[in-house]
């Protein structure tokens, strides 16, 4: 943080990602590709880890904060069913009537199948809250700082890498000229394909992710980049670009306990002099609040 900048906070946030809303679909008419591998992920293994009961009480806690502004990263479901993203929705409506101005985007579980993403059932569902042009979107927080809200979400097969186009690529530089410094880049998938804190597999990473990270790293201003996606916690200065540094927020209601994690999420607070970032850790019961530091 500079000693010459003011470091009152202007401007306070709230990332949550990679809530995983899930429902078991029994009907084997509607299994066919990547759902039926899905399914069998929710059915002997996301289920458990998802405590999708803590979603209400989780919400309470972030309410408690007075906190206004709240970053929405994706994979708001588990194989993107209406049941899915009826539960989601559900839950967001309930964020706003507790108070939060919620800034959202799609994740790849919300665009599972090619199927989904060509219907728009993410955009049927969530367009009350989608930025009226599409993504890459920028919105100010009532402080006055820039977020830009970035599309890395696409359709596969099998894996679950996602993309950025290289006329996204351009759209995002266009609009960081236009942001404030500092400003925050939201997106589901980490541009950083590894930190000390997660390694992505080849088919789990942004494809053109340098094309993002040289975007973001040259434009001249201090950038948060904060995305989910690894359900891991990490916050690292870009090793190529000074001004930036990468947020990954962990899962909101994970069950983790050879991590002695139960639930997560980041809180931002910015003012002129840069970004202090707090990571809210749900163990014994009870919430954590850690102040923690670049890598």
């Amino acid at each position: 943080m500079s000693t010459t900048r003011s470091s009152i906070v202007r401007d306070r946030l709230v990332h949550i990602a990679d809530l995983h809303f899930w429902a078991v679909v029994w009907n084997p008419f509607a299994l066919a590709s990547k759902r039926f591998l899905g399914n069998l992920n929710v059915m002997l293994r996301r289920g458990r880890h998802f405590r999708m009961e803590r979603a209400e009480p989780f919400a309470d806690y972030v309410a408690s904060l007075g906190i206004p502004a709240l970053l929405m990263t994706g994979d708001f479901t588990s194989t993107s069913t209406d049941a899915e993203f009826r539960r989601a929705r559900e839950f967001v409506d309930g964020l706003v009537k507790r108070g939060f101005d919620v800034s959202l985007m799609p994740g790849n579980h919300d665009v599972y199948t090619f199927r989904e993403a060509r219907e728009g059932r993410f955009e049927k569902y969530f367009k009350p809250y989608l930025p009226e042009n599409g993504f890459p979107a920028l919105r100010k927080l009532s402080g006055g700082t820039s977020l830009i809200m970035v599309p890395t979400v696409c359709a596969n097969r099998i894996s679950s890498a996602g993309r950025i186009s290289a006329e996204e690529a351009a759209a995002t530089e266009a609009l960081l000229r236009e942001a404030s410094d500092p400003v925050i880049v939201g997106a589901h998938y980490p541009a950083l394909h590894e930190t000390d804190a997660y390694a992505s597999g080849i088919n789990r990473r942004l494809r053109n992710a340098e094309a993002l990270r040289r975007v973001v790293g040259e434009c001249g201003k201090r950038v948060l980049y904060a995305a989910g996606h690894v359900h891991r916690f990490s916050y690292t200065r870009d090793p190529q670009f000074s001004n930036v540094t990468h947020l990954s927020s962990g899962a909101f209601f994970y069950h983790q306990p050879r991590q002695n994690c139960f639930g997560e999420f980041s809180e931002i607070d910015i003012s002129d002099a840069g970004f202090r970032v707090h990571r809210h850790v749900y163990r014994d019961d009870a919430w954590e609040r850690q102040r923690v530091e670049e890598q």
